[in-house]
């Protein structure tokens, strides 16, 4: 059996010759890293086209809109006289949201009996629907707070108390962690890491299901597991290396280039990663063993990342989902990895703070490796020694 040293030079032969695993894990994370990054790179948005539909015509009413209007995340597109004219618009998507002033919105909100503002919204995109709805609620607890507090003023109500009375709870919101509160800065990091581990796994499958078919891994029934772990061991260490060092540049330079927040300990982070990319491999030797062709693994891995990604609890909380998808959700290592990124990264956290999730780590560390030598006697005892004369 060749030395440990030969495996891994035999490893590196073999990805510089084979252009799909070349491909895979030396340009794909860069190059998918930049294009995905590119899309979230704006992260807010702004400028969602919306129009007004004014019964009432009026200042206050005419006031409101403008207040609108200046809002940073919405733009007015269109004034209308009646509803049915831009719901026309909104219906062919050219707004995604109507403001309606009904007629004596002026008289009714000055004599503080009450009126209304009624927004329609295009649930359809949750995120430009938010928008549209926190900035008209903002303009109209602003334009109400300042209708009473004209009519406490003009009741020769001292200008302290009527500010009192006017608003008597004013909240106070402060965003601690996505301070900028957009969806970007949310997203954004876990599909640059989700890059990472997608192609690492495709790769190194590849490499892996050629071992087992072709390579040394074909004769099997000879190894004892040591033998076989150490095949293995110097197929992962340029493996290992090279997605150690994508961490770190991604880190340092693809996080900082997207204005994403990273907090912490940039050892600290590597050697989470490190400890990550290791799971990752030995899953990734497990399920290769299953197959026969490096196509069909490719195939079905390339249709995985949008499932792993859903079902990670990243973006559903793992306790909503189905109890057999739970179960399936704290087998993947993605699922704990991602809690510790987004709490070390965003939130600041220390070691103490995410005990569970690194146990979580470990504990499938552990059971990979276990379910690896369990694989290793099915496939060593499905291929009996050959018979020699």
């Amino acid at each position: 059996m060749k030395n440990w040293f030969s495996i891994l030079k035999n490893e590196l032969a073999l990805i510089l010759e084979d252009k799909s695993i070349l491909l895979t894990c030396l340009v794909a994370p860069l190059l998918y890293a930049i294009f995905i990054g590119s899309i979230y790179s704006e992260k807010e948005v702004t400028e969602i086209p919306i129009a007004v539909v004014d019964y009432d015509h009026s200042n206050l009413s005419r006031k409101v809109s403008q207040l609108i209007n200046s809002s940073e995340k919405v733009n007015i597109n269109g004034h209308f006289s009646s509803l049915e004219e831009a719901m026309f618009y909104f219906n062919n998507l050219e707004v995604q949201g109507i403001v309606v002033i009904p007629k004596g919105f002026q008289n009714k909100t000055m004599n503080l009996d009450g009126s209304h503002v009624e927004l329609i919204l295009n649930n359809t995109k949750f995120l430009t629907s938010n928008e549209i709805n926190k900035a008209v609620q903002q303009v109209v607890l602003t334009v109400a707070g300042g209708v009473r507090m004209s009519y406490y003023v003009s009741n020769k109500i001292p200008l302290d108390i009527a500010k009192q009375k006017a608003q008597p709870i004013m909240p106070v919101i402060k965003s601690i962690y996505n301070a900028t509160n957009n969806y970007g800065d949310y997203l954004l990091p876990i599909l640059l890491i989700l890059i990472l581990q997608q192609t690492l796994i495709i790769g190194f499958g590849q490499s892996v299901v050629h071992e087992f078919n072709h390579g040394m891994l074909q004769h099997i029934e000879s190894y004892s597991f040591y033998d076989f772990m150490r095949v293995l061991s110097a197929k992962s260490t340029y493996y290992i290396v090279l997605y150690v060092v994508y961490f770190f540049i991604f880190y340092k330079l693809i996080f900082p280039h997207f204005f994403l927040a990273f907090n912490g300990s940039i050892g600290f982070h590597l050697m989470l990663s490190c400890l990550f990319i290791t799971i990752v491999l030995l899953y990734t030797i497990l399920l290769a063993s299953f197959f026969k062709t490096t196509i069909g693994w490719t195939e079905i891995l390339a249709f995985s990342t949008y499932p792993l990604f859903l079902i990670s609890g990243y973006s559903w909380p793992i306790e909503s989902m189905p109890e057999p998808l739970q179960v399936v959700a704290n087998l993947l290592p993605s699922t704990p990895f991602f809690k510790i990124f987004n709490a070390l990264s965003n939130e600041g956290a220390h070691l103490v703070d995410i005990t569970k999730e690194v146990m979580h780590l470990l504990i499938l560390l552990a059971l990979g490796y276990m379910m690896l030598f369990v694989r290793f006697k099915f496939l060593k005892r499905r291929k009996p020694k050959a018979i020699t004369d």
